[in-house]
């Protein structure tokens, strides 16, 4: 591989590492799709554009790889609400601006965390749920007693949240 490549695979291997852990819910799993996701994405370097996001690019690359998994294995992906797929993109999406200084995947981390502290109960319960706890959204309605339309609503206001939160803080680091 070539040394540029090499250098960008190091760099953006944390983010789409996280990308795959959300959308496979398994540590080890995405790790081996990160690696054919960087296998895939050197083999098609010659398709990447200049002045193209090589974040947003390398995202889907792992996507693809992840539904592929998926479908092989003949079972349901555990994200397949293209809401919450919309959501994790816009997340990574802002996470992507490089911070001058430092570790800028810790300090993305620790930005998130504060913004995931900052929203509402009804709108963090929804995230946790959906995010952390691996629920559809029906199982999230059912388990917060409320109507489907109702988490999609809060997932929504959630995610528009922690976009404008992260936005404001990382301007700031």
């Amino acid at each position: 591989m070539s040394r540029s490549f090499n250098i960008l695979s190091e760099e953006y291997r944390p983010m789409v590492v996280a990308y795959l852990e959300v959308l496979l819910k398994d540590e080890h799993l995405a790790q081996d799709v990160a690696q054919e996701t960087f296998v895939s994405a050197y083999e098609a370097l010659a398709r990447f554009e200049d002045g193209e996001d090589f974040g947003k690019w390398l995202r889907g690359i792992a996507r693809n790889k992840a539904l592929m998994h998926w479908r092989s294995m003949k079972r349901r992906p555990l994200v397949v609400d293209s809401r919450v797929i919309e959501g994790v993109e816009e997340a990574f999406s802002e996470l992507d601006r490089k911070v001058e200084g430092g570790d800028w995947w810790e300090q993305r981390k620790e930005a998130l965390g504060d913004c995931l502290g900052g929203l509402s109960r009804h709108l963090r319960e929804a995230i946790e749920e959906v995010y952390f706890n691996d629920r559809t959204i029906d199982e999230t309605a059912n388990s917060l007693g409320v109507k489907r339309s109702a988490v999609g609503q809060r997932l929504s206001r959630a995610r528009n949240g922690l976009r404008e939160c992260l936005k404001l803080k990382l301007r700031k680091a």
